[in-house]
């Protein structure tokens, strides 16, 4: 990224407070976990801990992937410190919302795999309880994703109800991509018969290392493949989503993928529905062509933003994202903490029409999620 592709074309909403965050990560530490836990759980990961199939996706010379900055003055992991992110985030940049998704929800050693059910089970609960208590209650910016044990569907959906009964600032349900089955299995699909009767979005996100490769054909020998895989890895979901006839089904469920992309979108759509006007007659389920679904159901988040190395060819590819119909579907979100943090003020290009700059940094998110911002003080 240069300074001549950065602008602050619409500084007055920024400074104004209007943006909405769609990705930010806080980070639970084990002993954050522990009076979450029962009795018998709790004294299982104070003796036996936590346990990993493979290695970490992130590079490791980033500490939790993160930025340089973000460990708290106490030397707290980063984003395990509500006061300094609070300070670091919401106030630096005037946010008056932000959801969180914590990285323990995508991470392997907390979401199971190598591990009793029932604990992996409660400990996405105890993730749940501790940032409602800690982050969500005491700031009313902070929104929350709820973690859940999504290979196992019945007990994703009991705590999704469970969260749901407790706050109604829990926005969507969060996901790795790194499923052990495309999500249109339907050994999901208690998982998504809970979600719509919510009216929760499932929110898919990088990480979960030790499940699947994100690629089609292996594990990949660098960080840089792993980052360059995750629109496959959702391309992927999507198709799998759509075939198996999940939105047949549970026609009002939505699908934010976040951190993988948006101008794959078009392009991709294309083809598929040109191999459904081939082999639709395999999938009878299906009442419309692919691009309808995606259409409806499918939404995106910014980070990382698209950058052609040519400024002048970002509005071209933001403009066919707009002919397919998906402009309004499209969310500002800066992945805080991380070292590709994107600012709110700088990641987008100067070329975006000040008129749908708003909707991008908040509109969009405002109409999906139900978020109520106060009003603007001039």
């Amino acid at each position: 990224m240069t300074t001549e592709t950065l602008a602050k074309p619409n500084q007055a909403q920024v400074a104004a407070g209007r943006i909405i965050d769609c990705d930010v990560h806080n980070w639970s530490e084990p002993g954050d976990l522990a009076p979450f836990l029962s009795q018998r759980w709790s004294s299982y990961l104070k003796r036996f801990g936590m346990r990993t199939m493979s290695e970490g996706v992130l590079v490791r010379v980033r500490e939790y992937g993160a930025r340089a900055d973000s460990r708290g003055p106490d030397g707290r992991p980063p984003g395990n410190d509500p006061d300094f992110v609070r300070e670091q985030l919401l106030e630096a940049y005037k946010i008056d919302a932000a959801i969180l998704n914590p990285l323990a929800g995508n991470v392997q050693q907390f979401i199971g795999g190598n591990q009793p059910r029932e604990f992996s089970c409660e400990l996405m609960s105890a993730v749940n309880r501790w940032n409602l208590e800690s982050w969500i209650v005491p700031d009313t910016r902070w929104y929350g994703s709820v973690c859940i044990p999504f290979e196992y569907a019945e007990e994703s959906a009991l705590e999704i109800d469970r969260c749901k009964s407790e706050s109604d600032r829990f926005l969507q349900a969060l996901v790795s991509m790194r499923t052990a089955d495309p999500l249109g299995n339907p050994k999901y699909w208690p998982l998504y018969e809970a979600l719509e009767h919510h009216g929760m979005p499932m929110a898919l996100h990088p990480g979960g290392s030790g499940m699947r490769s994100i690629t089609a054909c292996g594990w990949p020998s660098f960080y840089l493949e792993d980052h360059v895989g995750y629109p496959q890895a959702l391309m992927n979901h999507m198709t799998s989503l759509v075939c198996e006839g999940v939105f047949e089904r549970f026609p009002n469920l939505k699908v934010v993928f976040v951190e993988g992309g948006w101008s794959w979108v078009p392009a991709f759509s294309r083809r598929f529905d040109s191999m459904w006007e081939l082999l639709g007659e395999e999938v009878p389920q299906l009442s419309r062509k692919p691009s309808e679904y995606i259409r409806k159901h499918f939404h995106f988040t910014t980070q990382p933003m698209e950058e052609p190395e040519r400024p002048e060819l970002f509005m071209p590819v933001l403009e066919q994202f707009g002919r397919f119909g998906l402009l309004d579907h499209l969310m500002f979100s800066s992945d805080y903490y991380h070292w590709d943090f994107d600012h709110p003020e700088e990641a987008l290009p100067k070329s975006i029409p000040p008129e749908i700059l708003p909707d991008i940094m908040y509109g969009n998110a405002q109409k999906l999620y139900g978020i109520e911002l106060p009003e603007v003080v001039v």
